[in-house]
């Protein structure tokens, strides 16, 4: 295709290409940004990121970040003829520069050389052209005079050979408005049509078909394949500074200055930003000034600066920012910018040192528009603080702006512009303090977490402790979970805690937290009193970093159930632990293995304050349970949960052994769902004649009643303080649930809570549970006995209990006894008859419709009743409107 053009053609249009990028009359400005020309001639050029838009209009969805580099190399790579691709981004994202570096590598022949040619669309032609009717090759021929008219016919009639740019689409957007049909668009290069025809048929490809064309715009265009530029990533801009900066170390020193610079991070993407920004380092730096140290900060440098440049009287300069405060849109019209009060200005070379004038100033069509969006925000918010006539702050305005707001309320931040404008009223910085304690107060309360993230960051940007607190001491902080979190989330939150002086709850469940976030999170996380992070992802560096918070603080409950830790992620923790002020840590479900337990009970023992420790669903399996009964000797610790952890009989030995020492200040020890069985509940019970454990659960261990002979011993003699006992989901039978009735009857038992549920018991053992109620001896406040399928029969022992003066249950569960409506008017009595009873759970027994009056009555009758479980019964639906005016009754 190469061979239709000749080289002396190529080398003269290459030419003419690299003059007109070198040549760019865009003036080098402070907020504008650097030209083109002096970009790559500089070497300063900087890659940029784009991703792949993959959504309609209305959502875009970001894939991975790529390097516009490749990207342009991968669409218009050999054989890709036809490709039309856009790239899309707000004002300053560096679109322009970047497709000049496009046009440029190719006159040097470092990219894309299998095109024969690469031209540029008139933009402005084509927007000038108005109703006129052209041929697109005579467009092209115009601004490509220096191609004759005959090489361009013929380069035109092999268009996979062409690589057409056309950049600003935003500028020809009315063309765009009236889509037109199939059949109005062209195919001829040499058929005169309008600007708008012209234009949709070169998008939609009737127009040079098998050329590539690259489009730059403000937004994405559904019919094209679109990237959205986002910018420069961190590592760009790093390597940006480094390009800008002479002293790499200077260099280095200013970039992390600006990441750590307030709001200036999330600006920084923008490369015409960066530009301003090292401007402004690099001024202060000259002037032996501080760097700005927020965002707000930085902007009323740069302000200042524009300003001084002209010798204006401070009110001429508050007149200026003011009028410019008050153009709402980011471009603006003739009308727009005289009726602000901009007339008088419209001949100031610092009006131009704000705005892109585009056109004429005396001129009616000309527009204007704001070279900085960030800039533009900052003026709107520096108009409030200027114009009394505003009343109130509108709450429909971009974040950026309330961020300026905030900022400019502090002095420190304020001083730049004032040194130009003149003190600030402090009566609009007191209307904006009260605003925004109204605006806390009223977010705080709901469980919007971004919401939250946006008031903490505004009063980061204030920079008023005494706002905060008065703030938050006005509001009714709502904890909910903090689980999605940026960078300036979590300084801002970090912030507002230091403020105050601590918090009660830390929420942070399902977090997945950086090492950096959770660097950042420190000074909230020391202050924390509890802090949750269930189900989060943390990496042994952001473990590193909360234990770091944790030995440094005050917090007294820990929960990390459910999070994955590794070994050495346990072990940073326990390290943590020992010198810190926690009292309660939840591990359940951490994937703890035997190994763990090794640095668990170096904790333990090693002078950690612990009182409970929740090690529920890790596979410690016995020799895990052996090293933590070495530390029970000698540790704080009161309650440990150990359900689900593969122990079995053989480790009993060990953990008896520690609790008979009579050291062990433990008081709550649950076992369920292991494989304990008799043998080592005998070796359990043993513990109970201490009189050390107030709580025992050892539900599902595989018991039998063959244990409970030793068990009941225990609950019979002098020294046993168990008030709690769970043996549910065993098979105890009647003749091992005897054995423990009859433990029940003796004086000395100081049982106060039974579960036996699913222990195979009969109706035997029901009339004996009775006989327990009624002894005036039972201490018994809580008896669940449901899963024993002993009917009517069996649970008329616990009615008639019920009914006598002595039984003092307050709660009393019989689910799925097989319970029918027989039962139901002598239930009713009795529990009329009771004075203690006030939760009944009977789900999933077989009462029916004929039953729900009756039990409505009763607990409309019955206020100390605060609980009637039902759920699970054979009812129909025509009983739920009935059973809905009790709201005690649950179904």
């Amino acid at each position: 295709m190469w061979s239709e053009i000749s080289f002396d053609v190529q080398q003269t249009h290459k030419e003419t290409l690299r003059n007109s990028v070198l040549n760019s009359t865009l003036p080098s400005s402070l907020l504008g940004g650097q030209p083109v020309g002096e970009v790559i001639q500089k070497g300063h050029y900087t890659a940029l990121s784009v991703c792949a838009y993959e959504g309609d209009c209305a959502r875009a969805k970001r894939g991975g970040l790529e390097a516009l580099e490749d990207v342009i190399s991968q669409e218009f790579s050999p054989g890709s003829e036809g490709r039309r691709l856009l790239l899309y981004g707000g004002v300053g994202m560096g679109k322009t520069t970047a497709v000049e570096k496009v046009i440029w590598d190719w006159t040097t022949g470092a990219r894309l050389q299998h095109y024969a040619l690469v031209m540029r669309v008139p933009v402005l032609e084509l927007a000038a052209l108005g109703g006129k009717a052209e041929s697109l090759q005579n467009m092209l021929g115009c601004i490509h005079s220096h191609i004759s008219t005959e090489t361009l016919a013929g380069a035109l009639q092999r268009p996979q050979s062409l690589l057409l740019v056309l950049d600003g689409l935003e500028r020809l957007q009315n063309l765009l408005c009236n889509p037109l049909s199939s059949s109005s668009l062209i195919s001829d290069v040499e058929q005169e049509a309008s600007s708008s025809v012209l234009l949709c048929s070169l998008l939609h490809g009737s127009l040079l078909a098998e050329a590539s064309l690259l489009i730059t715009s403000r937004g994405p265009v559904e019919s094209l394949r679109c990237f959205e530029v986002v910018g420069f990533s961190q590592t760009q801009r790093r390597t940006f500074f480094q390009q800008f900066f002479d002293d790499r170390g200077q260099a280095e020193r200013l970039f992390h200055q600006s990441e750590q610079a307030l709001g200036v991070y999330e600006q920084c993407f923008r490369p015409t930003f960066c530009w301003t920004l090292c401007n402004v380092f690099k001024t202060q730096f000259e002037n032996k000034k501080t760097p700005p140290e927020t965002l707000t900060h930085l902007l009323s440098i740069i302000t200042h600066m524009l300003l001084q440049k002209q010798k204006m009287h401070a009110e001429q300069t508050r007149a200026l920012v003011s009028s410019l405060g008050k153009l709402t849109n980011p471009v603006c019209s003739y009308s727009d910018v005289t009726s602000c009060g901009l007339y008088s200005f419209l001949h100031y070379p610092t009006l131009s040192a704000f705005l892109c004038i585009n056109g004429d100033v005396t001129h009616p069509d000309t527009t204007f528009s704001f070279l900085s969006p960030v800039m533009h925000e900052f003026l709107l918010a520096t108009s409030f603080y200027l114009d009394q006539s505003v009343q109130e702050i509108s709450d429909d305005r971009s974040d950026l702006y309330y961020t300026f707001l905030a900022g400019l309320s502090d002095s420190i931040q304020r001083k730049p512009i004032e040194d130009s404008v003149g003190k600030f009223d402090e009566s609009r910085i007191s209307m904006f303090s009260q605003w925004l304690i109204g605006n806390v107060s009223k977010v705080l309360p709901d469980g919007d977490a971004t919401k939250h993230f946006r008031v903490f960051q505004l009063l980061q940007h204030a920079r008023n402790t005494s706002l905060v607190k008065e703030s938050i001491s006005k509001s009714q902080w709502r904890h909910v979970s903090y689980s999605s979190m940026q960078e300036p989330d979590c300084a801002a939150l970090s912030y507002v805690v230091s403020c105050v002086g601590e918090m009660e709850h830390m929420n942070l469940y399902s977090a997945e937290l950086t090492d950096e976030q959770v660097k950042m999170l420190i000074p909230a996380l020391r202050l924390s009193k509890s802090i949750g992070l269930s189900q989060s992802r943390l990496s042994l560096t952001a473990i590193t970093n909360l234990s770091t918070a944790l030995a440094e603080g005050r917090t007294i409950t820990l929960d990390l159930s459910y999070s994955k830790l590794g070994k050495e992620s346990v072990k940073t923790l326990c390290d943590a632990l020992r010198h810190s002020t926690l009292e309660s840590v939840n591990l359940c479900g951490c994937s703890l293995t035997t190994a763990d337990c090794e640095a668990l009970a170096q904790m333990l023992s090693g002078g950690s304050r612990l009182h409970v420790l929740n090690l529920f669903g890790n596979n410690l399996e016995d020799q895990g349970l052996i090293h933590l009964s070495s530390a029970l000797e000698n540790c704080r610790l009161q309650e440990i949960n150990l359900d689900l952890c593969s122990l079995t009989a053989a480790s009993m030995p060990a953990l008896s052994s520690a609790l008979n020492s009579g050291f062990s200040d433990l008081r709550k020890l649950c076992l369920s769902r292991n494989e304990v069985m008799d043998d080592g509940m005998e070796l359990i019970s043993q513990v109970l004649q201490k009189g050390r454990l107030n709580t025992l659960n050892v539900s599902s261990c595989e018991l039998t009643g063959s244990c409970c002979s030793s068990l009941a011993a225990a609950l019979r003699s002098e020294n046993c303080r168990l008030t709690e006992l769970d043996l549910s989901v065993n098979d105890l039978g009647q003749s091992g649930a005897m054995q423990i009735c009859e433990a029940l009857m003796t004086p000395k038992c100081s049982l106060e809570i039974l579960e036996m549920s699913r222990c195979e018991l009969t109706e035997e053992v029901f009339r004996a549970l009775g006989s327990i109620l009624t002894s005036g001896v039972s201490k018994l406040v809580s008896l669940s006995v449901g899963l024993n399928d002993v009917g009517d029969t069996g649970a008329k022992h616990i009615w008639e209990a019920l009914r006598h003066k002595h039984c003092k249950l307050q709660h009393l569960d019989l689910e799925m006894l097989s319970l029918t409506d027989a039962c139901v008017e002598e239930l009713c009595e009795s529990i009329a008859a009771s004075s203690t009873l006030s939760t009944l759970i009977l789900k999933n027994n077989k009462m029916t419709d004929s039953s729900v009056p009756r039990l409505v009555k009763l607990m409309l009758d019955r206020p100390l009743m605060t609980e009637l479980n039902l759920r699970y019964n054979d009812f129909s639906e025509d009983v739920f409107e009935l059973m809905d005016t009790c709201q005690s009754i649950v179904y």
